[in-house]
């Protein structure tokens, strides 16, 4: 659920005045974590922290890197990374994290979803008569071919695990 900007404001406002997070949620009927994090983020931040976003942001795989090295350097909790950035979401940093942890910086890089993936590769020219775009357009297909025909071999891979932890905790 999306709170308005007027809403947020009169929560933090009951808030301050003396309330605890619990209450004030009560009081508003939200989540009180929702009203601790307003809370942090309209006082780390100002108004434009608690302000609803009216598009997706979208970070580069170098920026996601910077966060996670300052978060893992510095020993800061996904929340605390957040405000530090001004990420409104604490739970974007800690899917960064695991990607960052599974895949590495291949993992920061954003990928397509759904049907606009991307087209099919170029086949119908000799490679040394494809523009560097159509080139770069193939190699992004391919990579992400790659990654697809990984999966079946990762999870595979993650339940032969399972099963051995699984069996040796047994004994």
């Amino acid at each position: 659920m999306h709170y308005d900007l007027d809403f947020k404001i009169k929560v933090i406002a009951y808030y301050r005045q003396g309330h605890t997070g619990t209450a004030t949620g009560e009081q508003f009927e939200v989540n009180p974590r929702f009203v601790r994090k307003w809370v942090k983020q309209y006082q780390s931040d100002g108004i434009d922290a608690i302000r609803p976003k009216t598009s997706k942001t979208k970070y580069s795989a170098d920026f996601k890197y910077k966060v996670i090295a300052l978060m893992l350097a510095e020993g800061l909790s996904h929340s605390e990374t957040a405000l530090k950035f001004h990420i409104s979401s604490p739970a974007l940093i800690s899917h960064w994290h695991k990607a960052y942890r599974l895949y590495g910086m291949s993992g920061l890089t954003s990928k397509y979803k759904g049907s606009t993936l991307m087209k099919p590769p170029i086949a119908s020219k000799p490679d040394d008569e494809k523009t560097p775009t159509e080139l770069k357009r193939e190699l992004q297909y391919l990579r992400a071919e790659n990654v697809y025909l990984k999966k079946p071999d990762e999870r595979l891979r993650e339940r032969e695990q399972a099963a051995i932890k699984q069996g040796s905790s047994k004994n």
